[in-house]
């Protein structure tokens, strides 16, 4: 499980406050360097002594406020944590320390936050605020100050569902990714499968983006072997409130469907039906045109219409839980009768930082393969361990 803070939460006493007792520790240093019958030679040498020392505290603070972890985070409990924050996603404020490293605090564990970044702020509704915090009157809500000729606006925290630093920055920093492989053996058939899947996915004010790949390789006992390629990428432009355009591309390469390539591409329009600190769920409408060579050298062009939709619910006490899936229909536009469907269904559970278990159910269909011999369907189990960053 992620490195959580519980301490902080029940042990009332706990204080972030670095510098200053590191301040103290160097005054003490100071002082009993110097002293008081000291002749004036070592007087002298003292007072170099003092001064360099005085000299490399300053330039160490000036180090430290070269790149200031200035935002503050208040507990329920009181206590008190400076940071810099850099998200907040799925009830989970990620803030990086400079004594604690990277650290996550669950949302409704904070009473205040307060940020000289700039963020954007996203609630239930789709509505966004940009502008840094700014300390408040009050508990469980956010003080947005967009600018000094605009009035400070008041958020209900428990309404928050994301936060991203938007000024500043270098594009790597805003990078999220995973990895993960997996093995599976069945001994009734001989029938072994490999599994390796990896992302990366990065966000900014109003738009998003993701890049996935999967490598499925299964073998059995009959010397019959299957490959499964799949890399993907989408695009999401954010409009107003939950709305989005969304543009998408794949290639994809499956042997038990005779599949040698199947390039698409295509765009659309879509919608967060729900947005909350613990579920996700958005559809998307769209059209796309998708090019499919088979095995024999076969080649076929089609346009086929886009209906996806995609849920994800999570939960952050042990285990940490994360169960999402994905349908997309796609009825052919050019060929009477024919469509194929995609859908997967995934359950991961976090047993350490950042390492996971995941469990998933995928399949595939053509209700009508170009080829008369080809199969309809696809499906299969895989099981993985993975690491996300």
């Amino acid at each position: 499980m992620r490195h959580q803070i519980q301490a902080l939460i029940h042990d009332g006493e706990t204080r972030v406050n670095m510098s200053a007792t590191e301040f103290r520790e160097r005054q003490a240093m100071i002082s009993s360097s110097q002293p008081g019958q000291a002749s004036r030679g070592n007087a002298l040498a003292s007072g170099w002594t003092a001064s360099l020392l005085l000299a490399s505290l300053l330039a160490f603070s000036s180090g430290l406020s070269a790149a200031p972890k200035t935002d503050v985070v208040v507990l329920v409990n009181g206590d008190r944590i400076t940071g810099e924050v850099k998200s907040l996603e799925y009830n989970q404020l990620k803030l990086s320390t400079d004594h604690m490293g990277t650290i996550y605090i669950e949302w409704d564990k904070i009473a205040s936050l307060q940020s000289s970044q700039y963020l954007l702020l996203e609630r239930t509704d789709g509505t966004r605020y940009y502008g840094q915090l700014v300390a408040g009157e009050g508990d469980s809500t956010l003080q947005v100050a967009r600018s000094v000729d605009e009035p400070v606006e008041s958020v209900d925290m428990a309404v928050v569902v994301r936060a991203q630093p938007i000024a500043g920055g270098d594009f790597i920093n805003r990078l999220d990714g995973y990895v993960s492989a997996g093995l599976d053996m069945a001994k009734a058939n001989n029938r072994s499968s490999i599994d390796f899947a990896g992302g990366l996915s990065a966000r900014t004010r109003v738009r998003a983006w993701a890049l996935d790949g999967s490598v499925n390789l299964t073998d059995d006992s009959a010397g019959d072997t299957s490959e499964r390629y799949l890399l993907q990428g989408n695009y999401r432009q954010f409009h107003r409130d939950r709305n989005f355009y969304l543009g998408f591309g794949s290639f994809e390469r499956n042997t038990e469907l005779d599949l040698n390539l199947r390039t698409m591409a295509g765009g659309g329009y879509g919608r967060y039906f729900v947005q909350s600190n613990h579920a996700e769920w958005l559809g998307g409408l769209g059209m796309a045109y998708s090019h499919e060579n088979y095995t024999g050298g076969e080649t076929f062009d089609s346009v086929e219409g886009v209906l996806t939709t995609q849920f994800k619910l999570f939960r952050y006490d042990f285990p940490e839980t994360d169960i999402g899936g994905s349908l997309t229909l796609l009825p052919s536009l050019t060929k009477s009768g024919r469509y194929r469907a995609e859908a997967d269904l995934r359950a991961k559970y976090e047993f350490v930082d950042d390492l996971y278990f995941e469990l998933k159910v995928y399949g595939s269909y053509d209700s009508q393969p170009p080829l008369a011999d080809s199969e309809q369907s696809d499906y299969g189990l895989t099981t993985s361990l993975g690491y996300s960053f």
